[in-house]
């Protein structure tokens, strides 16, 4: 009877919490995780797209330190799942930190795919097999958007130097479906939060001035722009989630 009771609090402290009881980190922390590979993947590109300028490599070591902190402070009692996550990130930071523009003049394909493939296990090892989060809470949902938009990010950048197969159909698709639910979320915050109502009305501002360009890859390059307004929307939707 008491351990019945016992395994019923467990899982409605779970649920209370956004905690998967078969995940190897919280579902919180598992989203600025996220986030951070997909910057980290986005600061590589960047080295190509100022073609090699010191502070771009200077920027990426700034990510790479936020990632070790951040991963340092994550805490699970299932550690073979989190080592997973070690593991993964360990192959990132490598493969992130072989950018051949410096010295060759170029980033080689070959570069490129091992960037993706680990942020893409990173990720993976994060999620587990099953990430589905019906109803997330108002802090959870702001870090799913920073994550997707995040990732929006770090795909323009990509595309604006890559030359092969780079899936522009796809950005325009998914850059579609987060105005719509970044609006969505604006209009969540005004009945559920009124009080972060301008942070959420900024959010959207921002989204704006980026939107035609996700949306029209072909059309309108301007990755710095992109870049500046994904920090704006990123750090908002962060404080969001911390009110």
């Amino acid at each position: 009877m008491e351990s019945a009771m016992y395994s019923r609090l467990l899982l409605i402290a779970a649920i209370c919490l956004h905690v998967p009881l078969t995940s190897a980190v919280t579902i919180k922390d598992q989203l600025i995780l996220e986030q951070q590979a997909y910057k980290v993947a986005s600061s590589f590109y960047y080295i190509s797209l100022d073609e090699g300028n010191s502070e771009a490599y200077e920027e990426l070591e700034t990510v790479l330190t936020e990632m070790d902190g951040k991963l340092a402070g994550v805490r699970s009692e299932e550690q073979a799942k989190l080592n997973e996550v070690r593991s993964a990130w360990k192959a990132l930071k490598g493969f992130s930190r072989k950018n051949e523009m410096k010295e060759e003049g170029y980033t080689s394909h070959y570069a490129t795919v091992d960037v993706n493939t680990s942020r893409a296990n990173m990720v993976k090892a994060l999620r587990g097999d099953d990430r589905s989060i019906k109803s997330p809470a108002l802090d959870v949902e702001a870090l799913e958007l920073a994550a997707e938009m995040q990732r929006l990010e770090m795909y323009y950048t990509e595309g604006a130097v890559s030359l092969l197969g780079f899936p522009y159909d796809k950005l325009d698709v998914d850059a579609k479906a987060f105005g719509e639910r970044v609006r969505k979320f604006e209009q969540r915050i005004k009945r559920e939060s009124p009080e972060t109502g301008k942070t959420a009305a900024e959010i959207v501002r921002a989204w704006v001035y980026i939107e035609k360009a996700l949306i029209n890859f072909h059309e309108i390059n301007v990755p710095e722009l992109v870049k500046r307004m994904n920090k704006v929307i990123v750090s908002k939707l962060v404080e969001i989630s911390k009110a």
